[in-house]
């Protein structure tokens, strides 16, 4: 879908885009084109200025559409990029990429396109499936909470220039442009809480799981954030053999909180709470509206809120209402509601940027609820883990980067202890000038150290 026959996302605070935007959010072509904003903006981004050949001789293939998966209404979003020249010539030395830092905006991006872009939304008919070509690596990034795969907009392209390497980016099951299958979850007081962990963990990575052997992937680097690094976690204690490496950006459900272990679990997600729901503050990755901090705020918790708030959203919380189903239950208030945190959060972004992203995460955001109901069978009130990685991360068997913002909320100190009990190689690391969406709020960094985390070698020392 190229990005000059797209119809401009609507200004962040009119009302009659607000009511169009509501009004057209059943429309499958609308979260489409949401998506399609954004990531036609890859054809802008450079891996700091490093080219494999001029943009007149080489071409970066993009393309994201859905890959089915057995059994009902269970599809997961696909984004997949790759270089139709291999980029096997790109210097990725850390001299070359640093002489190439002052040709580039504090955004990563270079006045000309590195690569003619053939980005591409899927039809029904096209297959998604595009299994990595031999001795070639998968690089697979999975999103947080409330969030999806077009969130990396700044990032893939740079990303798509590491040599002999693929980059896949998923939707997880129930979420962003992925199908919504019933989320459905039962529990009495004979269950045990770390049956109730499992079975929602299994939700999302057997749905990665099935996907990887579709795409005929032997093993993958993940790259997952927040609520998607706790993911991948999981899935790489139960699939250590499918995992080269773990990359995981400011990561949720480390730090072990013996109170929140004991809170009781939420109820299960009446038949309409997709669409007659409320909400709940503090939701870590989740659309972040409600919890996420400007990146120059120095602090590694979320702001404590009122006591009242606080009373509010936990009894939220307990009853598993998201931040969605709020969004969802205000009707054509909805894409202000979004509105108001975009503008503050993303304030650093362009205007059309932030419109793009504002009317994207609406989008993703009033589909009918699913996956989202995991986040209070996960996490319990507070945001700490039910079953903690803390107790979990030494038998993770893959080696392991932490990647946190200098100023991220999420608290890096667990990282650093439970690097301590691990048996594999691992660094933790943190982006300057960022916070929990330190790839959106400092791009070049992050991608810096994404390429070191998969082509040079690191030593077990946080840095």
């Amino acid at each position: 879908m190229p990005s000059d026959t797209l119809p401009p996302a609507p200004e962040l605070f009119s009302r009659w885009g607000a009511f169009q935007t509501w009004w057209g959010r059943t429309n499958k072509e609308q979260a489409q084109i949401a998506e399609a904003r954004l990531l036609s903006r890859l054809q802008f981004f450079s891996f700091k200025g490093v080219a494999s050949s001029s943009a007149d001789s080489n071409s970066t293939v993009a393309r994201v559409g859905l890959v089915p998966l057995s059994g009902k209404n269970r599809q997961i979003n696909t984004l997949v990029i790759h270089q139709n020249s291999s980029p096997s010539s790109v210097d990725t030395s850390k001299a070359a990429v640093d002489s190439k830092d002052e040709q580039t905006d504090d955004q990563g991006r270079t006045p000309i396109a590195q690569t003619r872009l053939d980005m591409k939304t899927a039809t029904d008919s096209d297959s998604m499936v595009s299994p990595p070509a031999p001795g070639e690596r998968a690089i697979v990034v999975c999103h947080g909470y409330g969030a999806g795969l077009a969130f990396f907009f700044r990032n893939y392209l740079s990303l798509s220039q590491i040599p002999n390497s693929k980059i896949y980016a998923i939707d997880w099951l129930g979420m962003g442009g992925s199908s919504r299958p019933d989320f459905k979850f039962k529990h009495t007081s004979k269950t045990s809480v770390k049956d109730v962990v499992r079975a929602s963990e299994d939700f999302f990575i057997e749905g990665l799981e099935e996907w990887r052997q579709i795409q005929q992937i032997e093993k993958m680097v993940l790259v997952g954030h927040s609520l998607g690094g706790y993911l991948s976690t999981a899935y790489a204690l139960k699939y250590p053999e499918r995992v080269e490496k773990l990359i995981l950006v400011s990561p949720v459900g480390i730090p072990e909180n013996p109170e929140a272990q004991k809170a009781p679990l939420p109820q299960p997600p009446s038949q309409d709470a997709g669409s007659n729901g409320a909400a709940v503050s503090g939701a870590p990755g989740a659309p972040q509206q409600y919890a996420a901090r400007a990146p120059q705020q120095d602090a590694t918790q979320p702001p404590p809120p009122s006591t009242l708030i606080r009373r509010l959203a936990m009894g939220a919380w307990e009853r598993n209402i998201t931040p969605q189903s709020i969004m969802r239950f205000t009707g054509p208030f909805g894409p202000s509601l979004v509105a108001a945190y975009t503008s503050r959060r993303f304030a650093y972004l362009e205007e059309d940027e932030q419109r793009d992203l504002n009317n994207y995460i609406y989008h993703i955001s009033s589909k009918s609820g699913s996956g989202e109901y995991a986040l209070a069978t996960i996490l319990a009130p507070g945001a700490y883990a039910r079953w903690p990685l803390m107790d979990r991360l030494k038998d993770v068997s893959v080696p392991t980067v932490f990647l946190y913002g200098e100023s991220d909320w999420m608290d890096h100190r667990a990282a650093e202890k439970a690097r301590k009990t691990m048996k594999v190689p691992t660094a933790l690391w943190h982006v300057p000038n960022a916070g929990h969406h330190l790839y959106l709020d400092n791009p070049p960094a992050f991608d810096k150290e994404i390429l070191k985390a998969i082509t040079h070698p690191w030593e077990t020392e946080a840095q």
